[in-house]
């Protein structure tokens, strides 16, 4: 009788730790599951191009070829990169 005793008290304390590494596991997964990056709609990849432009971090050849502007002319890439100098980030 006491060796059973023994045997079964011996498995629970295998099984303790066991179930404390799975239930770690889960909770690291699904903090992993919110660390993803939010996808940017085209409208806020527009704007960060256009500010990245007017803050010279790219040229104005790269800026009309990420927007696809059709005229490529500086002119034109300012008129369409003023709607978005002054408008607030809303995200």
């Amino acid at each position: 009788m006491l060796l059973t005793l023994l045997i079964n008290m011996n498995r629970l304390f295998l099984l303790i730790p066991f179930l404390v590494l799975i239930s770690a596991c889960s909770k690291t997964s699904t903090k992993l599951e919110t660390l993803k990056p939010n996808e940017i709609s085209d409208t806020q990849r527009q704007r960060e191009v256009c500010l990245d432009w007017y803050a010279y971090r790219i040229d104005t050849a790269e800026a009309i070829t990420e927007l696809n502007i059709k005229n490529k002319k500086e002119a034109d890439l300012r008129i369409y990169c003023d709607f978005f100098k002054n408008v607030a980030d809303t995200n």
